[in-house]
């Protein structure tokens, strides 16, 4: 019986003394906000924007950033964007001459808009390639095993 409260003891203490040693390598919670702190004043954490860390080392600023030390005003920044829509320079909106390549693909929409044939035509000659079978629907793409 005495083995075993030795025992006992000997492992209690093993563990107590463990953690004891783990607790004293790892630094706490306080000690780390204060020293994230200081190197946050010191400038050695890129992108916040404290201390001497020059702009490439911290990165671009962002969108907010840049209206906030902007010297245009919201509505002079909307009248160029306008403008620049109406003469086409912005790709995929659809409006001006911007290549389709740069735009992306048409909706259909638009593509219907800027077509030369009428809907009449459009009509006939889709009823045409689904006679002739060009343009599979329903049954036509189900696989033969499910038929």
């Amino acid at each position: 019986m005495n083995k075993t409260i030795a025992s006992l003891t000997v492992g209690a203490l093993a563990l107590f003394g463990a953690q004891a040693v783990l607790a004293q390598s790892s630094p706490t919670r306080a000690e780390v906000k204060a020293e994230t702190a200081e190197a946050n004043k010191a400038g050695q954490i890129p992108g916040t924007g404290g201390g001497n860390v020059p702009d490439a080392a911290t990165g671009t600023k962002s969108p907010k950033e840049q209206a906030a030390t902007s010297d245009t005003t919201r509505a002079q920044r909307k009248a160029t964007t306008a403008e620049a829509n109406k003469a086409g320079q912005i790709p995929g909106t659809g409006v001006g001459n911007v290549p389709a390549a740069a735009a992306g693909t048409t909706s259909p929409k638009a593509a219907a808009a800027t077509s030369d044939t009428t809907r009449a035509q459009r009509k006939a000659d889709t009823a045409a390639a689904n006679k002739a079978g060009e343009i599979k629907s329903g049954e036509a793409n189900i696989p033969e095993k499910q038929k």
